[in-house]
């Protein structure tokens, strides 16, 4: 499962695998970011909810997406940067272990996501796309 983002203002187009998407709310988070909440839209009503885990077509409102970018832009300098490209991960018990660090929302684990010049790049593509406004999560 993906997350396939998709901007409102324009036809931009932004993806999150499954292993990255959680990491890069949980950074933003870290460095501030203060989810809104998405709203969804449920037999033709809109309703509020909290859904940034599912991919149902949910909605991120523009000061929601803009806020997002402000907070990763303050998190990039703290990245430490170890290598030039990413490298193959294996998923074993040492990944698995991290992956748990993730979800407890550990700083050294979420930075650890990112600490490639490859990763930092998509990081920042995310915060244009991110200033562009309101999306959704498919």
């Amino acid at each position: 499962m993906g997350f396939d983002l998709y901007s409102l203002s324009d036809e931009s187009y932004f993806r999150w695998n499954m292993w990255g998407f959680p990491p890069i709310r949980f950074l933003g988070e870290l460095y501030g970011w203060e989810p809104m909440g998405t709203i969804v839209q449920i037999e033709g009503e809109e309703e509020e909810g909290c859904w940034y885990e599912t991919n149902d077509g949910q909605i991120v409102c523009k000061e929601d997406a803009k806020n997002w970018a402000k907070a990763l832009e303050k998190a990039i300098p703290d990245i430490p940067i170890v290598a030039k490209e990413d490298t193959t991960q294996f998923l074993n018990d040492e990944y698995m272990k991290r992956r748990s660090a993730i979800w407890r929302k550990e700083k050294d684990a979420i930075m650890k996501e990112f600490d490639t010049e490859d990763s930092v790049e998509y990081i920042k593509d995310f915060i244009v796309f991110l200033r562009k406004g309101a999306f959704r999560i498919y």
